[in-house]
This record gives structure tokens, C-alpha cells and sequence, in this order.
């Protein structure tokens, strides 16, 4: 494996007014800002009013001029969620990805945003499933979003923002066990350490087994973090261990035009996947950020980031599909895949209030270096004596020799280099009119040294990144919007540039939104509604004759999106949403075929993207019994996703559906002892959550019950 590490000088942009530029300042007087931390009551916060990921600066919701759904620590924890998956059920507008049975994947708005998760505002997208144990919400920016983070973002991007340190001691330790074999163990404590410095430690383990046939998840993560202020500057230092090892799993084969009709513990792999299918990653990241409130008008930050990220990965995974016989059967076939990433990432900003024309400008300036330093091995063999053939819908398991012996499929280092500059400024031209106004230019670099054929590509792009947006706020929680933003896609932007694509200019993505955003309940809840167009060009296709790809396709979303959350009665909390999506390839040369025998090749112009269903829509509810029985609140909701394809070939439909859950809490004080009683599937669908492809369609978890038990102190 490549562990060689380049040091390379770490670019920090030092920012400064112009001197004798004379601006006048504003007219009312701008307090010093105030932290205040304190116990909130659970599920209190269902609805916050400010994003940090929509502007990259603190700003309320209703100022952003693009769909930001927010998911709370309050709603993670009343739903007993735990990934990312878990998650996003509650997001309008996202298709959940298999994700090759090793990662977080997920599809909005009809495009993949594989790489388009990130941390604290810095680019995470390493191949892993994260864990949620040190997140205090997440938030999800829809659109392209390159004007302030780069590269990719073509439906949206994935904000984890972790639990950070404060000055009011706390501490907790959770236990929850349930079905399935689920034993997971969480704390967390956080500790003043004088008037100036306050730290915190985060942790979580979990030895749990699955729905799935073989199916086990053992985890282990810490994260201590520290915090230093002092009057106008503080330093915070983070680190985040995630190690984790899990039977790989792709699900169960397609099989004519659905899922195969077999148990959703059906297990297609090795006979004893505990020693032959699993995925183990270890994930390390450090991370400084120092901030300094120059002035009331004026603040400037520096963010720092190393990471280290390993993947052992041994699988056994279902191929072709032989359907034209009276006992269908399908190909299982070995792979090993190995990868090391490692690299840095620093972000320097400075952001200035004025008043200039008459116009409240709040500015943000920033600039972004990094490198990503990414070893791939991949192994997969379909031959003798690493394959063999079993019936579809009755597969006898055998074990196939674990390590493929065969030469490589690609083994080597891809190298990519960041460099961006960005501007932005939220402009008040009157009390009620805003407008934002931001651009970013990238150079993005890209190299890949192949260790199998010894040839060296090397590709560089350029690229401005705009977005404009126009605000009207009538009155006080009343915000109606019309934005333009634009995204590109490099060749390289997940991984390692080829021969078939090196020599390609990177996809753009477009996109057109109205909405609007209204508080009510008296700013205790907020109700979102977006109209958008999506146009991804210049998508990359295989030419038929010189098996290169070449830039003919378009990719078109057009879409409605409706959220609602918060408190819509003292102690009764809603989180809401629904999504139409309108998706297609609208122009591509291409054709697709299915992994079955009686297959042949289709053109790709018309098909409707993989996971992208037509309707979804999701209910949450929690509501406090405390006037009846102290302490006790009850909780609910349903999911619905309507019918999506597996893959682009559009040959396997995954069905429609509808599930229910349930939970009870016992929470008689914001200390001591409370008990959550979770209850998903209530009614015992059966259902398929996600997809790889058409041989890899995960079903979803039938009827399960979880009992979490937390003290607080």
C-alpha cells in the first residue's frame, strides 16, 4: 500500500481592508456577540432559524436564496437515528444509495452527491459510513453550491456540524439495545477547565448484528475536542476516530423488471462472510480553527484539516443474471479492493459588515487550499476459481478463495490540488429587498501515476463558479426568493482521472429556484416551498466505437419541494416534507444494458436516473403528555418513497412504499435517568430502501423495537 507522504507548504491568505477607502459605518450600534449555554428541554429545537452552510456565515434561514433542510440533534435522537441513512428519510429530494455496501451514498435531486459530504464546512468525502455520535445537526444545502465549497454539488451537499465545547459542565452516558442483536453504548462529556479553556469527549461503541443473514456492524469512535477563548480570539482542536468493520453487504439481486421475491435476510456472498465479506475502515482527522473578532464589523478565521483514511475490502458479490431459464440463477464472483487517502485542507476567511451606498453589505472573502492524496488497489475476478453459479432464488453459499491471485484491475495514485478564491456579499438594498451576489474560481488540479502500466496523466481546470439571488421580504416572516447558482464536475472529482476521460473539460451543472420561506406560530415554526430546474451538461458517455468518453449527454431535474418543522403547540413538535422530481437524460448517445442474459443494449436519451422517485414524502411528530403524565412525551411518523429505478438501464423497479414508526419517552428532568422506546416498521413492511444497481438492491429492516436508557449529569 502507498504511505509516502509529500509535504507541501500550506498556503494561508492574509486579508486586510483597503487603506484610504473611507466607508461609513452603520448606523446602529452592533453589540458585542454573546455566548449563552444552557439545558434545553428535549425536543425543543425541532426548527433552528440561523444555518451556518447556506452563506458560510451565520445568517438566518429566510435570508438564503436556496433550499436548506436542517436536521436537528433533538430530531436524531427522538427517531433513534444513527447514519446518515437514518437521516435523510426526513429530507425531501433524496434518493438513498447502497453505496457498494462500503459508503454513505445518496442522490439529490436526482443527481449523486457521493462527494459531496462534508464536515464542519470542509470536504469529507472518503469512502465510509459515518457515524453520528459527535454531531449536533446536519444540514443539507440543495443546489449547486460550488460558489463557496468547489468542485461537485450538482443536486446538493451534506453539512455534518459536530458537538462542540462550551462553559456549562454536562456530561451523559447512553446504553441501547434491541432488535437484531443491536448493542450500542454512546457518552459524551464536556467539562470547563477555568475561565478560558473548556474541553469535551465524545465516544461511542457498538457489537451489533442485522436483519440481514451474516449481517454484524462493530464500531468504535472517539473524539475529544478542545476549546481556548480569550476576550476576542479563541483556538478550538478537534480530532474524530472512526474505525469500523461490517460484513459488506449489496443486497439481493433484480430479477424480471423488480427484486427478487426472496427473504429480506437472503444473503448473496460467502458461505462464512465474517472471515471472507467485510469492509473495515479507519478514519482519523485533525483539525484547528482559529477565530478573531478584529472589530464588531469585522471577523477573520483560519481552518485547518489533516486527514488519514484506510479501507480493507473483501467481498463476494452477485454478477449476471441468467433469467432465461426455468430456475433462474446468478453468478457470484471475488473481489479485493485496498485504499489509503491522506491529505490536508485549509480554509482562511475574513468577513466585514458596512454600510456603503446607503446598503448594509455583509461580506464574506475566503480562500481554500488542499491536497488529497488517494492509493486505490482493485482486484475483481468473474473467472474460475474465484466465480461459481447458483440459483437465484435458492443460492447455495460457498466460500471462493479470499485473496483474487489474477493480475489487478487498477492499482495507483491519483493526486488532487485545490486551490479557490471566493467572494460573496448580502446586500440590504432596502428593509424589505436583499440581494447575494458570489463567485468563486477554482484551479483544480489532477495527476494519477498508474503503478500497472507506468503512465503518468496530468490534468488541470480552471473554473468560475457564480451565484446570484434576489430577496423579498415583505414582512418580518414573510421571504420570497428567486436564485442562479452553477457547479462543475471535474474527471477527477472522485477519484483518479483515466485514459477515457483525461483529456475531457469538466460537467457544469445549473440550476433556477423560486421559493419562499415563512415563519409561523410566532417564529416558533417555518414552512419552506421551492420550484427548481437542474440542468447537468456535458455528461460523460461511452463512445461505442473508440470506447472513450466523450461529453454529449444532459441530465434535466425540474421540481417542487415543501418542508414544514417546528412547534406547532406548546410540547408538540413537527418536522415535515415532500418532494416532486421530474428527472431524465435528456441528451446522450450512449446506450445501457442490464446484467441479465435476455438483455440487449438500450439507448440511454430518455431514461429516468437511478433512485430518483417521482413522490416522496415524510411525517414526524412528537408530542409532550406532561399535563397528563409528567415526563412522559409520545412520538411517530411515516415515510413514503414512490417507485424508483435500481440502475440507468431502468430495468429494475423498485416498488413503492410506506412505513411507520412509533416511540415513547420517559424524560422527567433535563438530568438524571430517561428512557426511549423506539419502534420502526411498526406495521412490518416489506420494502427496499436502496440500490447499487440491478444485482445489488438492498431491502429494507422489517418490525424492530430499541430501548435507549441515558443518564445525564
Amino acid at each position: 500500500m502507498y504511505y509516502s507522504l509529500r509535504l507541501r507548504a500550506v498556503a494561508v491568505a492574509v486579508f486586510a481592508l483597503a487603506s484610504g477607502v473611507s466607508f461609513q459605518t452603520a448606523s446602529a450600534q452592533t453589540l458585542p456577540s454573546i455566548e449563552v449555554s444552557g439545558q434545553r428541554e428535549p425536543g425543543e429545537n425541532y426548527a433552528p432559524t440561523n444555518t451556518t452552510t447556506g452563506l458560510k456565515i451565520e445568517a438566518q434561514q429566510k435570508d438564503v436564496p436556496q433550499t436548506v433542510n436542517v436536521i436537528t440533534s433533538d430530531v436524531m435522537r427522538d427517531q433513534g437515528a444513527r447514519s446518515l441513512q437514518d437521516v435523510m428519510k426526513n429530507v425531501p429530494g433524496v434518493g438513498i444509495a447502497t453505496g457498494d455496501g462500503q459508503r454513505d451514498a445518496f442522490v439529490i435531486r436526482g443527481f449523486t452527491a457521493l462527494y459531496d459530504i462534508l464536515l464542519d464546512g470542509v470536504r469529507d468525502d472518503s469512502q465510509y459510513f459515518r457515524d453520528l455520535y459527535n454531531i449536533d445537526r446536519i444540514e443539507i444545502l440543495k443546489g449547486p453550491a460550488a460558489v463557496l465549497y468547489g468542485r461537485g454539488s450538482s443536486g446538493g451537499l451534506i453539512n455534518r456540524i459536530t458537538k462542540k465545547p462550551d462553559f456549562t459542565p454536562s456530561a451523559e452516558v447512553g446504553v441501547t439495545v434491541g432488535s437484531n442483536d443491536l448493542k450500542r453504548t454512546e457518552f459524551n462529556i464536556n467539562r470547563p477547565v477555568g475561565d478560558s479553556l473548556a474541553f469535551r469527549i465524545d465516544g461511542a461503541y457498538e457489537d451489533s448484528g442485522s436483519y440481514r443473514s451474516q449481517g454484524y456492524l462493530k464500531n468504535k469512535d472517539i473524539s475529544p475536542s478542545l476549546l481556548w477563548k480569550d476576550g476576542n480570539q479563541s483556538l478550538l482542536l478537534q480530532y474524530d476516530y472512526q474505525h469500523q468493520r461490517r460484513a459488506i453487504d449489496f443486497g439481493v439481486p433484480g430479477y424480471r423488471g423488480a427484486p427478487a421475491n426472496v427473504s429480506p435476510s437472503t444473503y448473496y456472498g460467502a458461505l462464512n462472510a465474517s472471515a471472507n465479506d467485510y469492509t473495515e475502515s479507519e478514519v482519523q482527522s485533525t483539525t484547528a480553527q482559529y477565530k478573531l473578532r478584529l472589530s464588531d464589523k469585522t471577523s477573520f478565521s483560519n481552518t485547518f484539516r489533516y486527514f488519514d483514511y484506510t479501507l480493507d475490502r473483501n467481498h463476494t458479490r452477485a454478477g449476471t443474471i441468467n433469467d432465461t431459464l426455468a430456475i433462474p440463477t446468478v453468478q457470484l464472483s471475488r473481489g479485493n479492493i485496498a485504499r489509503h487517502e491522506y491529505g490536508w485542507f485549509n480554509q482562511t476567511e475574513l468577513t466585514h459588515d458596512m454600510i456603503l451606498g446607503g446598503m448594509r453589505h455583509q461580506i464574506l472573502a475566503g480562500v481554500e487550499f488542499g491536497e488529497q492524496n488517494k492509493y486505490q488497489y482493485v482486484n475483481n475476478s468473474t473467472a474460475a476459481p474465484y466465480a461459481y453459479t447458483t440459483s437465484l432464488l435458492n443460492p447455495v453459499l460457498q466460500n471462493l478463495p479470499f485473496t483474487v491471485a489474477t493480475a489487478p484491475q487498477n492499482k495507483g495514485v491519483a493526486t488532487l490540488d485545490t486551490a479557490g478564491i471566493y467572494i460573496q456579499d448580502l446586500i440590504s438594498l432596502t428593509s424589505q429587498l436583499k440581494t447575494l451576489l458570489g463567485v468563486r474560481f477554482d484551479r483544480f488540479g489532477q495527476k494519477y501515476k498508474d503503478q500497472l502500466s507506468g503512465a503518468n496523466l496530468d490534468r488541470t481546470d480552471n473554473a468560475f463558479s457564480p451565484r446570484a439571488g434576489l430577496v423579498w421580504q415583505p414582512t418580518a416572516n414573510q421571504s420570497y426568493y428567486a436564485s442562479y447558482s452553477k457547479s462543475f464536475q471535474p474527471s477527477g472529482e472522485g477519484g483518479a482521472i483515466a485514459t477515457t476521460n483525461a483529456q475531457l473539460t469538466p460537467e457544469n451543472t445549473r440550476n433556477l429556484e423560486i421559493g419562499t420561506k415563512i415563519d409561523l406560530f410566532e417564529g416558533r415554526a417555518s414552512f419552506n416551498a421551492a420550484i427548481y430546474q437542474l440542468v447537468r451538461t456535458n455528461v460523460k458517455y461511452t463512445d461505442p466505437v473508440t470506447n472513450l468518453l466523450i461529453p454529449v449527454g444532459q441530465q434535466e431535474t425540474k421540481g417542487l419541494e415543501l418542508s414544514f418543522t417546528g412547534e406547532v403547540a406548546k410540547g408538540w413538535q413537527v418536522i415535515a416534507g415532500y418532494s416532486y422530481m421530474d428527472s431524465k437524460i435528456t441528451k446522450a448517445l450512449g446506450t445501457t444494458r442490464a446484467p441479465f442474459t435476455s438483455a440487449t443494449n438500450t439507448p440511454i436519451e430518455g431514461k429516468t436516473p437511478s433512485l430518483t422517485p417521482r413522490h416522496t414524502a415524510s411525517l414526524w411528530t412528537l408530542k409532550s403528555l406532561d399535563q397528563w403524565v409528567p415526563g412522559v412525551q409520545v412520538g411517530g411518523g411515516l415515510t413514503y418513497r414512490g417507485e424508483n429505478y435500481a440502475a440507468l438501464d431502468n430495468a429494475v423497479k423498485l416498488p413503492s412504499f410506506t412505513t411507520v414508526d412509533m416511540a415513547a419517552y420517559y424524560r422527567p428532568s433535563p438530568k438524571g435517568i430517561n428512557v426511549t422506546l423506539n419502534l420502526k416498521n411498526v406495521l412490518n413492511k416489506s420494502y427496499y430502501i436502496s440500490a447499487n444497481n440491478d444485482s445489488g438492491i438492498m431491502p429494507g429492516s422489517p418490525r424492530s423495537v430499541e430501548l435507549t436508557a441515558r443518564y445525564m449529569f
